[in-house]
């Protein structure tokens, strides 16, 4: 069953690709095309992977080299989908987890790559994960959960607004935070957002120390929202639980 849902997580990266680019660059999905001819790729290679393995990553039209970034999303998904069938099932959060596994992957590539977190992903989302918190018995905790981490995105807004001008925070994040708070519920969305936060200060200080980055310049915080909001999704219990025996 592992190495089955590894299977289903390569597809699923595949899948993830192809929505990070054609959503991008066309508004809408598309056959798995070439960013440089505009070609669609030949079927062998609309999973990457493969064709990397084999040295193979290159447009048969133009010769443009398929990103490094496609095999990697794929693998990372195998992984992450035989973790979590390891992890959660036979539980009934198996198939939401995977999911968000997925909807996390495409906003990671697409604000890594382009600064864009699509609506056409991030809306559905929202309404799958209040539906699914809506369904528990503690139905309250997703919505708490995301009141809990949309009001401190909206306040940074409003304040970065005044401070630095339109755009210091995009609207994206505040639908983002907001669909990860409904993902991980009340109180794990707290722990989202610590994580979240100190993983931004700390990638953003390494950034001025080495001086890619200066004091004014955005960087863009859907990424480490992304990796707060898996991380609270998949081993926040256990990280309360050692945070409650310390303290």
């Amino acid at each position: 069953m592992m190495v089955l849902f590894a299977l289903l997580g390569l597809l699923v990266g595949a899948l993830t690709n192809l929505l990070a680019t054609s959503l991008v660059h066309r508004g809408r999905p598309t056959l798995p095309t070439c960013t440089s001819c505009a070609r669609v790729r030949p079927w062998s290679q609309w999973i990457s992977l493969p064709s990397a393995l084999l040295r193979r990553a290159r447009c048969p039209h133009c010769d443009a080299r398929i990103g490094i970034r496609h095999p990697l999303v794929e693998l990372g998904l195998a992984a992450a989908y035989a973790y979590l069938w390891w992890l959660l099932a036979p539980s009934p959060t198996l198939i939401p987890a995977l999911y968000y596994t997925a909807v996390l992957a495409i906003v990671l590539v697409t604000d890594l790559e382009h600064r864009i977190i699509p609506n056409t992903i991030v809306f559905p989302a929202i309404a799958f994960a209040a539906a699914v918190s809506l369904y528990h018995a503690e139905w309250w905790s997703g919505l708490l959960g995301g009141a809990v981490l949309l009001i401190p995105f909206v306040i940074a807004k409003v304040v970065g607004s005044l401070l630095f001008g339109h755009g210091s925070l995009g609207g994206g994040d505040l639908k983002l935070a907001l669909f990860v708070g409904l993902m991980t519920g009340f109180p794990l969305a707290l722990l989202a957002l610590v994580l979240a936060t100190g993983l931004g200060a700390l990638v953003a200080l390494a950034l001025l120390i080495t001086g890619r980055k200066g004091l004014l310049d955005a960087v863009p915080y859907g990424p480490f929202l992304v990796v707060g909001g898996w991380v609270a999704m998949v081993w926040g219990e256990q990280i309360l639980s050692i945070l409650i025996r310390v303290n």
